[in-house]
């Protein structure tokens, strides 16, 4: 089988090539941070860094980024660095990257199986330069360790991006020991089976919700959620805008910089919109353009959605009610008032004279 690698002549944006670039570093609860090129993690008095060994696949590279076809394999190389004055020895394996919920980058979790790009790895932690080896590596203070690993393509792979990472471990007892503490320090690995490309997006679940103002004639907010998955077989880095609509008003929001959706990532949104006029009904339109990125780029894609909600103008109501009871009840009021009056005068005119 073939083990080069077709780098890929075109650039992505600045921006997309910060989001590609961004390292993931797992502490404990598995949460995703990003880094710079050459990853680093500390647990007390131990750190060590990661970078992809330089030679024919790249020099500075931040990550592992691959334009393979199906059955190829690609062998690379991970350097680990003992940045600590003590001796370091960590767990070397290979999983899945993953989209959170709420839309952040994040590899699965130590104790499950990946099904995915993951289990396309074999590392060579602790071998002697095959594939396999005990999965541990130890570094010696100061000093550097090279993981040779291979990513194996699978014959029927699907065209399209495919995401994981090769994870550094560092598993420690915490007090009295009862506690044992996973550290993790990864590099994102990208692989780009060769197919069609078909980038996509969707919005569905919109759902729109006007907060009732105290001022009468004051703006109020809105709060619109919706459900952003990306449908497709690439990488996207989405941009997300929401206007509310009605009557004579409009108002509108961008939503939050959002980091890039692999493939098959479904993420719930919530956005807050300013200056809504509460004119009875609104419509909410959401618009989410996405880039696609990753070795080679490869176009956009666009998605809209539309719901409704009401934006009841509570305080006015109740001014006009106020209004209203207060001209209905003027009339009665100063018709009794007369009807007192008229009532007195006749008692005073009946009352005999002394």
């Amino acid at each position: 089988m073939s083990t080069h690698h077709r780098p890929s002549s075109r650039r992505a944006p600045s921006r997309v090539r910060a989001a590609a670039a961004a390292v993931l570093a797992t502490a404990a609860v598995a949460v995703v941070l990003p880094a710079p090129a050459t990853a680093h993690a500390a647990s007390d008095d131990l750190t060590w860094s990661l970078a992809p060994k330089d030679g024919t696949l790249g020099a500075g590279r931040a990550n592992f980024a691959y334009d393979v076809e199906p059955g190829e394999r690609v062998r690379d190389v991970l350097v680990v660095t003992n940045r600590s004055a003590a001796p370091l020895e960590l767990s070397v394996y290979g999983t899945d990257a993953v989209t959170t919920p709420s839309g952040h980058l994040d590899l699965l979790p130590a104790d499950q199986e990946p099904t995915g790009l993951g289990a396309w790895l074999t590392l060579d932690a602790g071998g002697d330069g095959g594939d396999g080896g005990d999965g541990t590596v130890t570094i010696e203070p100061g000093d550097a360790a090279e993981v040779p690993f291979s990513l194996s393509v699978p014959d029927d792979a699907t065209p399209g991006d495919h995401a994981g990472g090769v994870v550094t471990s560092l598993r420690q007892q915490v007090g009295d020991g009862a506690l044992s503490v996973d550290r993790r320090l990864a590099l994102r690995v990208h692989a780009r089976v060769g197919g069609a490309l078909a980038p996509g997006l969707a919005v569905s679940d919109v759902g729109v919700v006007v907060h009732p103002t105290a001022n009468p004639v004051g703006a109020s907010r809105a709060t619109v959620t919706y459900t952003l998955t990306n449908t497709g077989n690439a990488r996207l880095v989405p941009t997300e805008s929401v206007r509310l609509t009605g009557p004579g008003a409009s108002a509108g929001a961008g939503g939050e910089p959002a980091e890039e959706l692999l493939p098959g990532a479904v993420v719930r949104r919530t956005v807050q919109v300013l200056g809504v006029r509460p004119t009875f009904r609104v419509a909410a339109d959401v618009r989410a353009d996405g880039l696609v990125v990753g070795v080679g780029g490869g176009g956009a894609t666009t998605a809209t959605a539309t719901a409704a909600g009401w934006a009841v103008p509570w305080a006015l109501l109740g001014v006009v009610v106020l209004v209203v009871a207060g001209a209905a009840a003027w009339p009665l009021w100063r018709t009794r008032r007369a009807h007192r009056g008229s009532s007195g005068s006749r008692e005073v005119a009946r009352a005999p004279a002394r």
